[in-house]
This record gives structure tokens, C-alpha cells and sequence, in this order.
């Protein structure tokens, strides 16, 4: 019977750890999301920068207003979105 009595609370012991280490991850998502997405929306930019310089190799909107603006914003923030996502999935969120 004691066996399943520290069985028990070693269980009990390790969920709240668990529970614990996530809560930290939480609280540090928290604090420092605004950073991340800054990040990832600034990375998207250099991304746009990078594709403006290949123009003749192809990637050319600015022949269209409206193709030209949607590049210009899709990019960054599809690049923001996707870090953020992907950076919430690694430390486990």
C-alpha cells in the first residue's frame, strides 16, 4: 500500500513541475512577446528589401500599385504571424 502512496506523490510531484516550467515559459512569452513580433515583422521587411533587389531575376510587383502594396504588407506580416507561431510551438505554449 505504500508502494501506490509514493507512486502517487511522485506523480503529483512531477505534474506540478510540469505545470510549473510552463507557467515560467508563460510568463516570459508574456513579457517579451512584443519583442518577438517586432522581430519577426522587421525580418519580414528584410525580406521584402531582398526580394527588391532581385527584380530582374523576376520578382517584380511594382508594376501595379496594388499587387506592389500587397507584397509590401502580406510579406512582413505573413513572416511575423508564422515566427510567432513557430517561436510559441519551440518553447511549447
Amino acid at each position: 500500500m505504500t508502494y501506490f502512496l509514493r507512486l502517487r506523490q511522485s506523480l503529483e510531484v512531477h505534474f506540478m513541475k510540469e505545470k510549473d516550467d510552463k507557467n515560467i515559459r508563460l510568463e516570459y512569452w508574456e513579457k517579451t512577446r512584443r519583442k518577438w513580433y517586432n522581430v519577426y515583422f522587421f525580418s519580414g521587411i528584410g525580406i521584402n528589401l531582398l526580394l527588391y533587389f532581385t527584380k530582374p531575376y523576376g520578382f517584380d510587383p511594382s508594376g501595379s500599385m496594388f499587387w506592389g502594396s500587397l507584397y509590401g504588407l502580406a510579406i512582413p506580416f505573413t513572416t511575423m504571424f508564422l515566427g510567432v507561431y513557430i517561436h510559441k510551438k519551440a518553447i511549447g505554449l
